[in-house]
């Protein structure tokens, strides 16, 4: 169901009406998620006000809270036989008939160890960009952050899309795509001094109807510039994160020229005893469009990483 002119426009009035309370606490319906290994982009863009997302894996279905309009129970269900072609999948909230609900898509992925997790979620049904959100958690065990080293990850990226209509026609609404790609990482441990560096590219984007149906490679990289490491919490604090577009990918899977098109933030987590993974979100915004996504990464240079 989408919403008419006066209810889309009602609805982004309140988007920029928060309460003041943080988005952290027990994973609980109408309360967010505290644990310290823990972060929602909630901080960076007030329309990104998801704050807890669990899964279920029997059911194979995502919980994801503080989202309006998406469900009662805020469940997303499995969109089956996508085309994805690395380790996320695709949900969709279920509206009932008749209801009052929107419909909301995500992508989600546990890591292979099941120590860490990260998933995005928009929804179409927005004359702006609207709702959404993105988390990344660690899911169990501690992580110890090396003191000094260079790593390297190497992982996947998905994401939800939202482009804006060029239609004037007052109930008009957005398209929405999935996404997929490869993302790189690199974190210095041990500069800046005690804080550390983060950093990133997402490349190979593949762009997907929300049936998970491959409609061409979608332009551009995603840059996630360095960020902070909190040694206290093992998360990367917020940096900022640029779309770049227009250039050439080169055979060294580099990418030449282009210009920035969209900004925004990532942030992410630490998992694994010796951080061997990551853990992250982004989203960027500009140009009529907005994407949130999310990462998995892994560590892939010896002898830095650990066993």
């Amino acid at each position: 169901m989408k919403l008419g002119a006066a209810g889309l426009v009602l609805c982004l009035g309140l988007a920029g009406c928060g309460d003041g309370v943080p988005f952290n606490g027990p994973t609980d319906e109408g309360v967010g998620d505290t644990a310290p290994g823990s972060v929602y982009l909630n901080t960076d863009n007030q329309d990104l006000t998801a704050n807890s997302i669990t899964y279920d894996a029997d059911k194979d279905e995502l919980t994801i809270n503080n989202i309006p309009f998406d469900d009662p129970n805020n469940t997303y269900v499995r969109i089956k036989d996508t085309a994805f072609s690395n380790g996320f999948a695709a949900y969709q909230s279920d509206p009932a008939p008749g209801s009052n609900e929107y419909q909301y898509f995500a992508v989600f992925r546990r890591s292979d160890s099941g120590l860490s997790q990260a998933g995005a979620t928009q929804s179409n049904a927005y004359i702006e960009y609207g709702f959404g959100g993105a988390g990344a958690q660690r899911v169990s065990g501690n992580t110890a952050v090396p003191e000094t080293g260079i790593y390297s990850y190497s992982g996947e990226y998905a994401a939800v899309r939202v482009v804006r209509s060029t239609d004037e026609n007052a109930d008009a609404v957005e398209q929405l795509f999935l996404v997929t790609g490869g993302i790189e990482m690199t974190a210095d441990f041990g500069d800046f001094d005690e804080v550390g560096a983060v950093g990133g590219v997402v490349r190979n984007r593949t762009l997907y109807d929300t049936a998970g149906q491959p409609l061409g490679a979608l332009d551009g990289i995603v840059s996630f510039t360095n960020s902070e490491i909190d040694r206290t919490t093992g998360t990367i604090k917020s940096g900022t994160a640029v779309e770049v577009t227009g250039g050439t990918q080169t055979l060294d899977s580099g990418y030449q020229g282009g210009e920035i098109s969209a900004t925004g933030h990532w942030s992410g987590v630490f998992a694994g005893p010796g951080a061997e993974e990551i853990a992250g979100i982004v989203f960027v915004e500009g140009a009529g469009v907005r994407e949130v996504g999310s990462v998995i990464v892994t560590c892939k240079t010896a002898p830095e990483c650990t066993d």
